[in-house]
């Protein structure tokens, strides 16, 4: 089992292998959990008090002695949903912090296949309902395609049209293709011998520049009025040279 999911939303190694035990065994004493995991009592016992606080697992008292048994494993995205809550209560104060010492602008790195997820979903939030996006062709190499594709479907129910420069080689006129069977998109092909080595999207008013180094891939994401005002007259010259056809 992938314990590193459980691992991503809060619970610690300790609770994860108590959870998890006590999946398999219901109504357990906490000394036959310590024992089945060989991890010490007092752990043991902190493990059954953090799990308890977060729903995941409960207990009953039959004569004066508590046993324990895990929560319905549906109850984990109950948690999860539970600190999302929690979490967009809290922005609205976190938003005004941000606001209080932003600059004229804002440059951020973003590395790692999650900090790339982390700029394409800022895109879906914060578009304005039209991008700018010139593709490299790599993105569907280096992250899963299940989440590309996912992308793309919460572009289009969000009504987000998306001008696709693609850059005109082998990748990059498969990824074309496909791209063109996609709802409110229009996709042109670069000019022989003009390609961008990285992967450009002008949102809002902001650049987000990915490059999908296998080995480390990561993003700069840039906010700024006339950086983004720029960087669109650019994409708008070069789409004024491409065709509908490689």
């Amino acid at each position: 089992m992938n314990t590193e999911i459980l691992r991503n939303i809060g619970l610690s190694d300790n609770e994860i292998r108590v959870y998890l035990d006590l999946l398999k065994h219901s109504d357990s004493l906490a000394s036959d959990i310590g024992k089945r995991t060989s991890i010490n009592r007092t752990v043991v016992y902190q493990s059954l008090a953090e799990l308890i606080s977060k729903g995941l697992i409960a207990y009953v008292i039959k004569n004066n002695t508590k046993y324990f048994k895990a929560a319905p494993p549906a109850k984990l995205v109950d948690y999860l949903k539970e600190k999302e809550t929690n979490l967009q209560s809290l922005l609205p104060e976190l938003i005004s912090i941000k606001k209080t010492n932003s600059k004229p602008y804002s440059v951020e790195l973003y590395e790692g296949k999650e900090g790339l997820k982390t700029i394409l979903n800022d895109i879906l939030k914060d578009s304005d309902r039209k991008i700018w996006d010139w593709t490299s062709g790599y993105a569907n190499i280096i992250l899963p395609k299940l989440y590309i594709e996912k992308w793309h479907q919460k572009r289009i129910q969000k009504k987000i049209f998306a001008h696709f420069l693609v850059n005109n080689t082998p990748l990059g006129r498969i990824r074309g293709e496909e791209l063109a069977k996609k709802g409110l998109s229009d996709v042109r092909y670069t000019p022989a011998g003009l390609t961008s080595p990285a992967h450009i999207f002008i949102y809002a008013q902001k650049v987000a520049i990915l490059l999908y180094v296998e080995e480390y891939p990561f993003g700069i994401l840039i906010e700024n009025n006339d950086i983004c005002d720029k960087f669109r007259e650019f994409f708008e010259w070069i789409w004024k040279l491409s065709s509908e056809k490689p």
